[in-house]
């Protein structure tokens, strides 16, 4: 069992959820799954699909371990501040830490420090050309990420 995973008594019976839940027999329940992982608002997405409180949604969301789909989408919550922007009272600042968080998170929903790119310029002679040196430890963490990003999709791709 996975460290995140709640012990069997505290996960719902999804056979009794499914007979009982509105959302389990809605005719659009599909849409309103994905509204939901990809960060909709849940006031909004009761009103538009006609539940009758957000308590069913959220109850749907644990049964069906929704939220865990919904945290590693972190990047269309982030979506939705950014694309927003132009057209909603949010400060700069708020703007601003948006993107660079974007810019951290991996399509997996987990931080990942961006690797700094450190260039020298160095001139041989007035009348040569130009030579870029790149450090050479930049270059061995570059292909270690790449070597740890396939070794984790192999995982991944192991579990399905």
């Amino acid at each position: 069992m996975e460290p995140d995973t709640p012990p069997n008594a505290l996960r719902p019976d999804l056979e009794l959820h499914a007979r009982r839940c509105v959302i389990c027999h809605h005719p659009r329940r599909d849409e309103i799954e994905e509204e939901f992982v990809y960060w909709g608002h849940p006031g909004s997405i009761v009103k538009k699909f006609g539940l009758r409180h957000r308590s069913l949604l959220y109850r749907h969301a644990r049964a069906h371990r929704l939220y865990e789909a919904r945290a590693t989408n972190l990047r269309a919550a982030l979506d939705h501040i950014i694309e927003r922007a132009s057209v909603s009272p949010v400060s700069s600042d708020a703007i601003v830490r948006a993107i660079k968080t974007y810019a951290h998170v991996n399509d997996q929903g987990k931080w990942e420090e961006p690797i700094h790119k450190v260039m020298a310029v160095k001139e041989a002679s007035q009348f040569q050309e130009i030579q870029l040196v790149v450090d050479p430890s930049l270059y061995e963490a570059y292909k270690a990420r790449q070597m740890a990003s396939a070794e984790a999709l192999k995982e991944a791709n192991r579990d399905l």
